[in-house]
């Protein structure tokens, strides 16, 4: 399948582009970009692909070549872009979060399946090598029935710190769409769904921007979720300097923690079992997650599946960030999801 990368900033040319790179059957063969400099870095490392300034050039002028649209923009440009190749008939491969508000989710969904075409949010934490083991060893029952889990994701400074945004951040915050909650909080609560399926039915939750950034984007998010007859408490911060994440699940049986690349489980009565599985949470571009996705991707459009988890899952998510932020500005009071 041919492949277009409509902005090729830090996600495509760390993550995306290297399972690309690696597989058979997948062609990035053009890449979309404003910045002249980025529409140079893509050529050096793909030289006979072609380049274009605007996403609407393209479809004019090659659009017969193209299956797949990969949309690694700035948050707010999401909906627009999703649309334009929607429009043309694509497939779409589209960075998380899809995009910040239910009404432009719900357009979207209706666009993908009037049009027949598959729309796949890059939840990339469900393919998260120790994630889908820790998911393994939950349904095989090692650890029981599971009560109670613990995550905690930093992200070192947030994608606004990274060079090439740093100061587009600065000057147009609204670029980002959000903050850490609909980027790390998303993380989080895709983690929980992978481990336990189902959903929450009430969160409580205390949202900060402790830093006092003159962008207003929250840097601290706190919130419990009553999944199910199991409680689940999640931290996700930026204001560390280097991006760490750490999960602990309990069980009736025994627990389950993930640092990294170990995965330790730990069963009444039994020695702790160290687990190493090559994961490297504290890479942001997460590129030994990726060939998971893009395996998914392919399946749902060889078997014209549009509706893929990851798509149902971006609405629940937008659910929970919305009573998040309710919850937030009543005290952090339960709210009802």
């Amino acid at each position: 399948m041919k492949v277009a990368i409509v902005g090729f900033g830090f996600n495509a040319e760390k993550s995306h582009v290297p399972a690309y790179r690696n597989r058979s059957d997948i062609d990035l063969t053009a890449v979309v970009d404003p910045v002249t400099a980025r529409r140079a870095a893509a050529l050096r490392q793909y030289p006979n692909i072609r380049v274009y300034e605007k996403f609407g050039d393209l479809l004019e002028e090659y659009s017969d070549e193209i299956d797949i649209v990969d949309i690694c923009l700035p948050n707010t440009f999401h909906l627009e872009s999703v649309k334009q190749a929607l429009g043309a008939d694509k497939h779409v491969l589209c960075e998380k979060p899809l995009v910040l508000n239910k009404n432009e989710y719900h357009e979207l969904v209706h666009i993908a399946d009037e049009r027949k075409r598959v729309l796949y949010p890059c939840h990339n934490y469900k393919f998260a090598p120790s994630i889908v083991h820790a998911a393994y060893l939950i349904n095989e029952g090692k650890i029981g029935q599971p009560l109670f889990a613990s995550f905690n994701i930093f992200g070192g400074g947030f994608q606004g710190t990274l060079p090439q945004n740093k100061r587009q951040s600065e000057n147009n915050p609204e670029l980002f769409g959000g903050g850490i909650m609909i980027d790390h909080g998303l993380d989080a609560i895709s983690v929980a769904q992978t481990l336990f399926g189902g959903s929450p039915q009430q969160i409580s939750a205390h949202i900060r921007n402790l830093n006092e950034t003159d962008n207003q984007l929250e840097d601290l998010a706190v919130f419990s979720l009553d999944w199910e007859e199991k409680l689940i408490n999640i931290t996700v911060s930026s204001l560390g300097s280097m991006p760490k994440s750490y999960y602990r699940i309990q069980g009736t049986e025994g627990e389950i923690s993930i640092e990294n690349n170990d995965i330790f489980l730990s069963v009444k009565n039994q020695p702790v079992e160290q687990i190493f599985i090559p994961t490297n949470f504290d890479d942001p571009g997460h590129a030994n997650w990726f060939n998971g996705l893009i395996d998914n991707l392919v399946d749902c459009i060889n078997t014209k599946n549009t509706k893929p988890f990851p798509l149902m899952e971006a609405g629940l998510v937008l659910d929970i960030i919305e009573k998040a932020n309710h919850s937030n500005h009543n005290g952090g009071a339960w709210m009802g999801i």
